[in-house]
């Protein structure tokens, strides 16, 4: 198996991520300040199982890029000629599904490279009651989190992280700090379009999507929004509350 830096896996993707999310210093003359220190915009892919797990670091003082988290996912109750077709389907049209095979590993690995990943950058340790320390998840939608992320684990045979308990739904920010229309707040490409971004890469590529969400958090702060998380999960009753009562 190659690992994550092979060059198969490099030549495929920009790691250099700091040139894709460029800061223009005059923005911090409207940027709000933030409650949190970091923004941890996540964007998985797959709809049977997890295929793949982006987590990209955003500072939230200076709207920069921090660091990245990337791993590509094997299933785990699939067998190997159905994932070969599910790959080739997904990742094919990409030109990634062989650097997906040569790299994937099993959900329940990827959580513990993602548990030490966070534990490096201070964000999240089992003595901090197994919040995340003044950090959040940033999504596109409450699907990954409320849902995706949850039924993995069940398929996985392991509990839900403590850390995955809240997160902000960036459509629902969106919405209700532009009060725009509810059409162009219903997706990633929507809220791009609504603000003039430019798109990165391939949609539904998850590194890419990742970063252009990534676009979308970094817009919505130099026009001065203060992010706050929109959803979280009860521990006891596992249902989940909003912050808003007008959501996408």
């Amino acid at each position: 198996m190659f690992s994550m830096d092979d060059p198969m896996h490099l030549e495929k993707f920009n790691h250099d991520i700091s040139r894709d999310l460029p800061v223009d210093a005059a923005a911090f003359q409207r940027k709000c300040s933030q409650d949190l220190d970091f923004f941890l915009v996540l964007d998985l892919e797959g709809k049977i199982e997890i295929l793949e797990f982006p987590v990209l670091m955003i500072d939230a003082k200076t709207m920069g890029f921090v660091d990245l988290f990337h791993r590509f996912v094997r299933p785990t109750k699939m067998s190997e000629q159905h994932i070969n077709k599910y790959i080739e389907g997904k990742y094919g049209k990409f030109g990634v599904d062989r650097v997906w095979h040569d790299t994937a590993i099993p959900f329940k690995e990827v959580l513990q490279q993602f548990e030490a990943w966070l534990i490096q950058h201070r964000l999240w340790g089992e003595g901090r009651g197994g919040r995340l320390n003044r950090a959040a998840f940033v999504t596109c939608g409450n699907w990954d989190l409320k849902t995706k992320v949850p039924d993995q684990c069940k398929v996985s045979q392991i509990k839900l992280p403590s850390y995955f308990m809240e997160w902000i739904n960036l459509k629902d920010a969106f919405y209700n700090f532009y009060k725009t229309r509810r059409s162009d707040a219903t997706g990633m490409v929507g809220m791009m379009k609504n603000r003039r971004i430019s798109m990165f890469g391939s949609h539904h590529l998850g590194i890419d999507d990742t970063k252009n969400i990534a676009r979308v958090l970094q817009r919505m702060l130099v026009d001065g929004a203060r992010m706050q998380v929109t959803a979280w999960r009860n521990p006891d009753s596992r249902t989940v509350e909003y912050l808003f009562e007008d959501r996408i």
